[in-house]
């Protein structure tokens, strides 16, 4: 490893993004064909928004490394995260055709499916990720969003009541349960799930509008503006602009009720 190189796995470590982009290029002028090294710099250049870059230089990996699973990964999953499932959805399957035993890519297979509202499909393929590597927590989790989606509500609390017993701190989960008991009509289990879910991980964001919602049926309006306004803290990102503009205008609309 080149001083260079060095570095710029130090700037990685202190998450110096800018540094690390412009050590990892110069690294990478002396070694172009470095797969790991292509592979950090696609990443520093995610980390700071460039995601086009990124996926452009794991491409470039690729045409000399295109049987690089560590690439294949890599690039399968900033194409989903830009919504480009179909070619993400290639980049999995080429994973298994060097590697057949590859569990994790049918787990990505399954949420490319989910994502294009392919719940058979989806549920087939995380059961294919759970034969290969076993049951967890995300696998379990994931299972029961695809069941649910299906508005098979049986199957899916199974699915979470599983991943709680491999694994009781995922706040996801929680949050589901919440979901499934306040579509259900308890509401007492619906709060204490979601609860425990935003105790697990207070920067869920969407726990908060769900336990809005629950309280607002136990006419805890007080308590459902607190939980709304603290959605509305948390979540800024685009994806949750829409909901955002509903939650505020239910914020306006309960306190001019109040007032």
């Amino acid at each position: 490893m080149n001083d260079c190189e060095q570095q710029a796995r130090v700037a990685l470590d202190n998450q110096d993004w800018p540094a690390a982009i412009r050590l990892l290029r110069q690294a990478l002028n002396s070694s172009p064909q470095d797969a790991e090294l292509s592979q950090l710099l696609a990443e520093a250049l995610s980390e700071v928004g460039k995601t086009q870059e990124a996926v452009s230089v794991l491409g470039q990996a690729l045409q000399e490394h295109p049987q690089e699973v560590e690439l294949l990964f890599a690039l399968g999953d900033l194409l989903f995260e830009l919504d480009d499932t179909d070619r993400a959805l290639e980049c999995y399957r080429k994973i298994l055709q060097v590697n057949a035993e590859e569990g994790e890519a049918w787990a990505s297979i399954g949420l490319v499916h989910y994502q294009q509202q392919r719940f058979v499909d989806a549920i087939e393929s995380y059961r294919k990720a759970a034969k290969l590597d076993g049951d967890s927590a995300f696998l379990c989790n994931c299972l029961g969003d695809a069941f649910l989606a299906q508005e098979d509500s049986e199957q899916a609390l199974s699915c979470y009541q599983k991943a709680l017993q491999l694994d009781p701190r995922e706040a996801r989960v929680h949050l589901s349960l919440a979901e499934i008991h306040h579509e259900r009509g308890d509401l007492s289990a619906a709060k204490e799930a979601c609860c425990e879910a935003i105790a697990l991980d207070s920067e869920l964001a969407e726990a908060y509008v769900t336990l809005g919602n629950i309280c607002l049926d136990l006419d805890e309006i007080r308590e459902a503006l607190h939980n709304y306004q603290k959605f509305l803290d948390c979540e800024h990102s685009t994806l949750g602009r829409d909901i955002r503009a509903e939650v505020a205008a239910l914020v306006e609309g309960l306190k001019a009720e109040m007032s």
